[in-house]
C-alpha cells in the first residue's frame, strides 16, 4: 500500500557565516555585518581576529611629533631627539618634519639636523654689526662695488645664499636682497656693481709711474703730493675729498697733500669709493614661515596662506634666489579663496590642498612651474597630518570624510564609519597596505584602520595619535599621553592581552538563503561558534532581543581550545530581531558562526490603527 509522503520539516533553519566583513556603523547594516567593534583587525581577513599586542618603545613627557628614516626622531618638550639622543633645542609644541638628503627639517622652528654630519642648527642665518661696502674682486679679477666686509666677522654665509641687507642709512638703496657669489673669511663678494658706494676721485696707473712730485685739481683747487716710490700698472691713487690714498700691490697707505701745482699733473676720474655704514647693518638669509612642508624632486616645498613656495634646487635654506636659472627658487600666489591646509609629494608631483580644492604643480624648473587647481574635496583645516599613502593611494580627511586620491577625483570611502559622523583633528600613518587614522567625532577619539587589499575598515581603540612613523620594518604611533607604540608588537614592553569586542547588526532574516529580512516573529534556538583560542584567552557570546538594551551572556569558551565548533544553547524566546556580541581577551580566531533559528507568526504584539 502506498502511503503519502509526510512533511517532517521542523521549521528550524541554520544560518552559517564563514566570513566577517569590516565595520559598518550604519542602521542599514544587514545580518552578519559588524555594527560595532573594539580592537579587531583585518590581518586574517575574512576571519574574525583581534589586533596584535603593541610594544611600548618609549615614553615622552611633552610629545611634539615623530618621524623616521633609517632612525626615528621626535620632539619632547624643547628637545629634538634623533636615534634616542638629544641633538638640539626647539620651542615646545607640535612640529612638522621633512627629510631632504641627510637633513631633517623642523617647522615652524626652521631648524635642521644633519644626521650624516651630526650637526644641528638654524635654517636661517643672521648677522648684525658694523659693515663696510667696498670695491673688491670676483673670480680673481678686480670688481667695483661688490664686496661686504666686517673685520673678524664669524658669519656662516656661503656662496649661493640669498642675503637680505637692512639697516643702511647713508645709502638706503643698499637695503636689498642679493646672492652671495664668493665667501672668504670676513668678506662676502657679489656680482660687480651690486651696491652703491661713496664717490671718489681716482687715478689708475696704466704703466709704471716714477717717484716724484705730482698734482691734481679736484673742484678747481690744485693739490700737490709726493710719491716716494714708483707705481706699477694697475696701482691706484684715490681722493675722497679729505685724504689721498695710494694702493700698491694690495696694500694701502695715506699720502700728505698740500695746496699747489708742483710737478706733473695727473687726471683723476670719478669712481666708487669704499665706505662704512655708521649704524648697525643686518644680513639675513631667510626661510618663509611655512605652515606645511614636503620634499619633491630635490626641493623643499611649502605653503603659507594662499602662496606656494619652492626652495632652490638641492638647497632647503634658500627661497629668494632668482637668477633666471633652472636651479632658482620659486613662489606663486593663488587666486582662489581660502588658505592652504596641507601638502605632500605624491606620484612625482607636489600636491597642495585647500578645504575645497586640490592643486597639482607641474613642471621641472621654475620657468615652467605651474599649478592646476580642481574644485574638489581637499584636506580639512587642522588635518594636515592625516595624509598618508597606502597601496599606492593617497588618503586624507576632508570635510566630507576620509578620501582616497589617485590623481583624479577624490572619493569618500568612510561611509562605513557612520552616516552622521563628522570627523576632525586627524593624524594618520601607513605600513604600506593599511591606512591608520586617529580622529575625533567631537566627543572622543577613535583609531581606525583601512585595509587597501580588502577595502574594509576596522576600529582598534580610542587612541589619540599625534603622529606615526615607519622604521625598523614596522609602523609606530606616538600618542598624546607620550607613549610610543610599535603596532606589530615585535619589540618593546608588551601591553596586556588585548580585550576585544564584535557587535553584529540586527539579525532579521529567517535563514541565510533569504535575501531580505523577515517581518515575522523568529526565535534563536542555538549558536555554534567555530573558533581556536590560545592558552589564557577567552570568548563570550551575548544576545540582545528587540533592541531592549540588555545584553544576556549565553556562553563562553576558554583557551587553550582547539579549532572546532562549540554549541551554545539558548532559552527559547520569540522576537522581531536580535543582536549578537562577541567579547574576548587574548589571541583567538573565529572561523564561523552558525545561528539555528525558526520562523514564527506575523503577529507582532501590536496593531496598526488609522486616525479618524
Amino acid at each position: 500500500m502506498k502511503l503519502p509522503q509526510l512533511d517532517e520539516r521542523s521549521g528550524l533553519r541554520p544560518a552559517v557565516q564563514t566570513g566577517f566583513g569590516g565595520l559598518d556603523h550604519n542602521l542599514s547594516a544587514g545580518d552578519g555585518a559588524l555594527y560595532g567593534m573594539e580592537n579587531l583587525s583585518g590581518r586574517e581577513f575574512p576571519l574574525l581576529v583581534p589586533r596584535r599586542r603593541r610594544g611600548r618603545t618609549g615614553t615622552l613627557t611633552a610629545p611634539g611629533g615623530i618621524g623616521a628614516l633609517d632612525e626615528a626622531w621626535w620632539v619632547d618638550g624643547t628637545g629634538f631627539y634623533y636615534g634616542g639622543t638629544r641633538r638640539g633645542s626647539v620651542t615646545p609644541g607640535q612640529k612638522q618634519f621633512a627629510a631632504m638628503g641627510s637633513r631633517v627639517l623642523i617647522f615652524p622652528d626652521k631648524k635642521y639636523y644633519d644626521f650624516a654630519a651630526e650637526e644641528f642648527g638654524s635654517m636661517e642665518e643672521r648677522w648684525s654689526g658694523t659693515l663696510s661696502f667696498r670695491n673688491g674682486t670676483y673670480a680673481g679679477v678686480s670688481a667695483r662695488a661688490n664686496t661686504l666686509h666686517a673685520p673678524g666677522a664669524a658669519w656662516a654665509f656661503r656662496a649661493g645664499d640669498a642675503v637680505t641687507v637692512s639697516g643702511c642709512v647713508l645709502h638706503p638703496e643698499n637695503n636689498k636682497t642679493v646672492v652671495v657669489r664668493e665667501a672668504e673669511g670676513d668678506e662676502l663678494r657679489f656680482y660687480e656693481n651690486s651696491f652703491t658706494l661713496d664717490t671718489c676721485r681716482l687715478f689708475r696707473a696704466e704703466d709704471s709711474l716714477a717717484a716724484g712730485t705730482y698734482h691734481f685739481t679736484p673742484e678747481d683747487t690744485a693739490l700737490q703730493f709726493t710719491l716716494s716710490a714708483a707705481l706699477s700698472a694697475g696701482d691706484t691713487l684715490s681722493w675722497d675729498g679729505s685724504a689721498l690714498t695710494v694702493r700698491t700691490g694690495g696694500a694701502s697707505s695715506a699720502l700728505a697733500v698740500t695746496p699747489g701745482s708742483g710737478g706733473t699733473e695727473l687726471t683723476f676720474g670719478e669712481a666708487p669709493a669704499d665706505y662704512t655704514e655708521s649704524g648697525t647693518v643686518t644680513l639675513l638669509r631667510s626661510v618663509p614661515d611655512l605652515d606645511c612642508v614636503c620634499v619633491n624632486e630635490n626641493r623643499l616645498w611649502g605653503c603659507r596662506g594662499d602662496t606656494i613656495y619652492a626652495s632652490a634646487l638641492g638647497d632647503p635654506f634658500n627661497f629668494n634666489v632668482f637668477d633666471g636659472l633652472s636651479t632658482d627658487s620659486w613662489q606663486s600666489g593663488t587666486v582662489d579663496a581660502g588658505d592652504f591646509t596641507a601638502c605632500i609629494s605624491f606620484m612625482g608631483y607636489p600636491i597642495f590642498f585647500k578645504e575645497e580644492a586640490v592643486y597639482k604643480v607641474y613642471g621641472d624648473r621654475p620657468d615652467n612651474f605651474q599649478w592646476t587647481p580642481s574644485a574638489r574635496l581637499g584636506v580639512r583645516k587642522g588635518c594636515s597630518r592625516s595624509l598618508a599613502v597606502a597601496g599606492e593611494t593617497l588618503f586624507y580627511l576632508s570635510r566630507a570624510g576620509v578620501c582616497a586620491y589617485t590623481g583624479g577625483i577624490p572619493a569618500v570611502i568612510s561611509g562605513a564609519l557612520g552616516a552622521d559622523a563628522r570627523w576632525e583633528n586627524a593624524s594618520a600613518g601607513s605600513d604600506g597596505v593599511r591606512y591608520y587614522v586617529s580622529m575625533s567625532d567631537g566627543a572622543s577619539f577613535s583609531l581606525f584602520v583601512y585595509d587597501t587589499r580588502y577595502k574594509v575598515w576596522h576600529r582598534e581603540d580610542a587612541s589619540h595619535a599625534l603622529g606615526f612613523a615607519f622604521w625598523d620594518g614596522s609602523l609606530s604611533m606616538l600618542c598624546d599621553d607620550g607613549n610610543i607604540w610599535r603596532l606589530d608588537g615585535g619589540k618593546g614592553e608588551a601591553e596586556p592581552p588585548v580585550s576585544w569586542m564584535a557587535e553584529f547588526a540586527d539579525f532579521t532574516r529567517f535563514y541565510a538563503a533569504s535575501e531580505t529580512g523577515s517581518q515575522n516573529k523568529k526565535g534563536l534556538l542555538r549558536l555554534q561558534l567555530r573558533c581556536a583560542l590560545e592558552a589564557g584567552s577567552s570568548v563570550a557570546v551575548s544576545v540582545m532581543y528587540d533592541s531592549d538594551g540588555l545584553w544576556r551572556e549565553i556562553g563562553s569558551v576558554t583557551g587553550p581550545a582547539a579549532k572546532r565548533s562549540y554549541n551554545l544553547p539558548l532559552l527559547l524566546r520569540r522576537c522581531d530581531h536580535f543582536r549578537l556580541k562577541l567579547t574576548g581577551v587574548g589571541e583567538s580566531v573565529i572561523y564561523s558562526l552558525t545561528e539555528v533559528k525558526y520562523s514564527g507568526s506575523n503577529l507582532q504584539g501590536g496593531a496598526l490603527t488609522k486616525e479618524e
